[in-house]
Order: structure tokens, then C-alpha cells, then sequence
């Protein structure tokens, strides 16, 4: 599953809209526009908590790699899809 994330969230981020970071990733959901968050493996609780509105997907490593699979030069903890775009992203969510 992992190479699927990976490819999954190059997708949405080259063809959707996202909102990237823990701050951001809070707003998007409190103002309805999450429709699916996704969370590295050291996201913390407190966020984890803010979210629970939404689906959520687990990636399964640190925020450092979830940078990386994402392209960026910097961790990410927290990444909330507005629009999926050409990838299948909502397929992964589950509530919890």
C-alpha cells in the first residue's frame, strides 16, 4: 500500500487542491472544505482530535517522509484534500 500512497499523493497534489500543515489542515476542516485529511504516523493527538470530522488517512511513516513523498523540502504531519483531482485519495479515507 505504501508505493499506492505515495503515488496517490502525488497525484492530488499535482492535480487537486490541498491545504498543507497542521494549522492549515485545522482551518480546512473547521470551515468544511477538508473532504479527507491525510496524517503522518507522528501527527499528535491534538490534531488527530480537531480532525475527527473528516475521514482520515494514515501514512504510514514520519512527517519527514510524507515531505519527501509529497515533493517538498520539509516535513508535513498534516495535509487536508479540498479537491481530489485525477487521484483516487477518498478511496483511502476511513473514519475514526
Amino acid at each position: 500500500m505504501e508505493t499506492d500512497i505515495n503515488k496517490v499523493l502525488r497525484s492530488v497534489l499535482s492535480t487537486g487542491k490541498v491545504f498543507i500543515g497542521t494549522k492549515q489542515t485545522i482551518y480546512a476542516v473547521k470551515n468544511g472544505k477538508a473532504q479527507v485529511v491525510v496524517v503522518s504516523s507522528n501527527c499528535p493527538d491534538k490534531t488527530l482530535d480537531e480532525i475527527k470530522s473528516v475521514p482520515v488517512v494514515r501514512f504510514p511513516e514520519s512527517g519527514i517522509e510524507m515531505g519527501i513523498a509529497c515533493g517538498k523540502p520539509f516535513p508535513i504531519t498534516a495535509m487536508a484534500v479540498e479537491e481530489p483531482g485525477d487521484s483516487d485519495i477518498l478511496s483511502f479515507g476511513s473514519n475514526e
